[in-house]
């Protein structure tokens, strides 16, 4: 517990304009405390020009907020401090849309740690609503998530270890170890399903064979499973069924048992099932990263886009560009990166060195997971320009646009030489580091005003005759961007935005579709490969119910784990139209999830509901028989 708390109330109002926050901030120490500043971090950012009651504003960062208590105020211990604000950048609606954290500052300049409790709602209208996952049923009692496409059992029979028959190869023996692992991993407690020995074992016969990709087999009967494959992925696949089944019938034998009669017929529905992860807003050290790649696994997710660069930090190492995590990877009092989020009043900071890079991909590998980087730009460099200022046309007013998030001058411009000579020497380490075949280079939310008032922009529309103001200008970029990449041996990915002012040649790129779900015919209709992710439905960070005190983002509405189940991603799509959509991904944003518990509640389980569009024909998905399985499935 710390000496001070602050409590902040959402007035309620039908405008931003006048929408109001009260705070009160109790000395709960034993010190008098006077001639201070206190600064706080909200995802809700007073407006420019708010009313200030009994308090003198001081700056603002982005989500950072600072001010200047009164001159005259002494506040003594049990003693509290109020003072209010009118005028906000957009209405809260659920109670993490307020301070998230927050601090005191001295007289002498030392830094005092604030407790936060949640946003209050005074006078608002609150459904009560919150997240609801039914117990669910299950007409077998096979626990298999995401489920087969083809499962026909007739009997069942109590849980035994998996042991390999006597004529199965190293290789063999190998993928049923290394299954064997990943479940001890998950389930540290829990009975292995594999042995390579032993007695009373039920018998894995081994027959490779031509399958679809990642495709496999599993004929049952009570003391032997004969698996069918084609190729390694399927292998592996098939023996997380297996460990699945046994991990569920060995935890519940009430409910779950294994098969002793039946076959399953298997293959995925698409190539892409995937989940990106922000480790820029709240870092990931490389095993918790490594345990969220084992969930993917156990779910036969085999795509992890990994968001390594926001304005909030840099999060891989550029041998040749060492400011980048010098600078650009920490933030926080006394930082060139201001506090953001949860954490502002400390230092907080993290990056992975290129071997950290390099376990991780080679742990990715082993679980037929590729791993696409995400270096986001133009916009969300605030990271890059603190690190390197000079990349700034040196001649552009100082916070003249914002960006979403409230980054004043946050984007690379396209203007400057520096800026392409940076790209070429971050994509060249890069694409050494990741063997998959994209790089995804974001190229989202570059506010409409970026560059206008960049007299080096201005010259390049006139001289190259681009017509369509900043994103225009985008585009150019990322043309060059598309450049850069071939000639490395990469194919361009991004978010939909990459289509805006004339988009980049469509040959090898691959658009990962957000702002909403009509944004994935949009950009079929534009010859674009497609990943589907709306906000709205795979959006892990989208709060899960209506109600006020359900935790999480409402830009996109409420995204409940039902929705997240049934949303079908090529519902009214032409064939041709629906063969352009490549495959699904959940996105984890981090702004939200500042705790593990947080994290726990909000991916899971509809992570799990991504996996099983991702794998699972519509036909052949239940979604009481999802939520009957899904608490068999692991968490961080």
């Amino acid at each position: 517990m710390t000496d001070l708390r602050l409590d902040t109330r959402f007035i309620a109002s039908d405008t931003p304009e006048k929408a109001r926050f009260e705070f009160k901030l109790y000395n709960l120490g034993s010190e008098t405390l006077t001639g201070f500043k206190f600064a706080y971090a909200a995802l809700t950012r007073i407006r420019d020009g708010a009313k200030i009651e009994n308090a003198t504003f001081l700056r603002r960062f982005a989500n950072f907020h600072e001010y200047a208590a009164p001159e005259a105020l002494t506040l003594a211990p049990g003693e509290a401090w109020s003072f209010a604000i009118e005028g906000l950048t957009h209405l809260p609606k659920h109670r993490l849309d307020g301070p998230k954290s927050a601090y005191l500052t001295n007289t002498e300049g030392a830094v005092i740690p604030c407790e936060v409790g949640d946003l209050a709602l005074v006078g608002g209208a609150d459904t009560g609503e919150l997240r609801h996952v039914p117990e669910g049923k299950a007409l077998l009692p096979l626990a298999i998530q995401p489920w087969p496409n083809m499962v026909s059992v007739s009997k069942f029979q109590t849980a035994r270890p998996y042991v390999p028959a006597s004529d199965a190869t190293d290789a063999q023996r190998q993928a049923m170890a290394a299954t064997s692992a990943l479940a001890k991993r998950l389930f540290p407690i829990a009975q292995t399903p594999f042995r390579l020995d032993g007695e009373n074992g039920i018998e894995v016969i081994f027959k490779s064979g031509n399958f679809p990709k990642s495709g496999y087999s599993l004929q049952f009967d009570a003391e032997r499973v004969t698996l069918g494959y084609g190729d390694a992925s399927g292998l592996s696949y098939a023996l997380t069924v297996l460990a699945q089944m046994h991990h569920a019938a060995s935890l519940d034998p009430d409910t779950f048992e294994l098969p002793a009669n039946g076959q399953i017929e298997d293959a995925p529905r698409y190539g892409w099932r995937g989940s990106h992860l922000d480790v820029s807003r709240h870092f990931w050290d490389t095993d918790q990263v490594k345990r969220f790649l084992d969930i993917l696994a156990w779910s036969r997710m085999n795509i992890f886009q990994w968001h390594l660069t926001d304005d909030e930090g840099w999060r891989i190492e550029i041998k040749a560009l060492p400011e980048l995590t010098q600078a650009g990877a920490r933030r926080g009092p006394d930082c060139e990166m201001i506090g953001q989020l949860g954490h502002i009043e400390r230092h907080y900071e993290g990056h992975y060195t290129q071997d950290q890079i390099r376990e991780v991909v080679a742990h990715a590998q082993s679980l037929h997971i590729d791993i696409i980087p995400e270096i986001d730009i133009p916009g969300h460099c605030t990271a890059v320009l603190a690190a390197y200022p000079h990349l700034r046309d040196p001649n552009e007013p100082e916070d003249n646009y914002r960006s979403v998030q409230g980054y004043p001058n946050n984007a690379l411009n396209p203007a400057m030489p520096e800026t392409f000579e940076f790209l070429e020497t971050v994509f060249a380490e890069v694409a050494e580091l990741f063997p998959a075949s994209h790089i995804h280079v974001g190229a989202d939310e570059v506010d409409k005003a970026s560059w206008q008032k960049s007299p080096l922009a201005q010259d390049m529309m006139k001289d190259r005759n681009i017509e369509a103001g900043t994103m225009g200008l985008q585009a150019y970029l990322l043309r060059r961007g598309q450049e850069i990449l071939r000639r490395l041996g990469k194919n361009l990915a991004g978010w939909d935005e990459v289509s805006y002012g004339g988009g980049i040649d469509t040959d090898g790129a691959l658009l990962v579709a957000w702002q909403k779900p009509e944004v994935i015919r949009e950009l079929v209709r534009q010859g674009y490969d497609v990943i589907a992710s709306p906000g709205q439905a795979y959006y892990m960070d989208m709060v899960q119910a209506s109600g006020w005190n359900e935790p999480g983002a409402g830009w996109a509405g409420v995204a409940t784990p039902e929705h997240s189940y049934t949303y079908e991603a090529i519902e009214g799509l032409t064939p041709e139209e629906a063969a352009k959509v490549k495959g699904v991904q959940s996105c984890i944003w981090g702004e939200h999830l500042i705790s593990t518990a947080h994290f726990n509640y909000m991916v899971f389980p509809r992570i799990f509901a991504v996996a099983e569009a991702g794998w699972t024909q519509p036909d052949n998905k239940d979604w009481m028989r999802f939520c009957a399985i899904c608490r068999q499935m692991p968490q961080l």
